[in-house]
């Protein structure tokens, strides 16, 4: 009886060395593919929210209202998540266009980075629209 194991042993071993560097790779994707995606959310969220606020606070009526403060909101919508050069520009004035879709929009390149597989990071084009007030 004891015969029959012989050929089989350290089988789980090598089963185990062979099959944990793939573990090891999708385990890592899964993380690298859930910031990233994590990463776009709060870039669109903050481009909506900068979009908002352009809409909402760039009236006729308001005294201070450029792209410097609409980036500045972008940057503290983006939940520490950096925002690349040269960040967000609006389409219009709302000062001006009342009523009219103001876009606040910009190119964001987005890290996927997997250990053993090559970089699989893109550029997103990142937007949000409202409505002028």
């Amino acid at each position: 009886m004891r015969g029959d194991w012989r050929g089989e042993r350290g089988a789980a071993a090598v089963e185990f060395a062979i099959v944990l560097p793939i573990l090891v790779v999708v385990l890592f994707a899964i993380t690298s593919f859930g910031i990233a995606l994590s990463r776009t959310h709060a870039y669109y969220s903050a481009a909506r929210e900068a979009a908002r606020y352009a809409a909402v606070h760039c009236r006729p009526e308001a005294t201070t209202c450029n792209d410097t403060l609409i980036a500045a909101r972008v940057t503290a919508s983006a939940n520490g998540n950096p925002i690349e050069p040269p960040g967000p520009i609006a389409s219009l004035n709302c000062s001006t266009n009342a009523g009219q879709l103001v876009t606040v929009s910009w190119s964001q390149p987005i890290p996927v980075q997997i250990p053993l597989l090559p970089d699989m990071s893109f550029t997103a084009d990142i937007s949000g629209t409202f409505r002028c007030e």
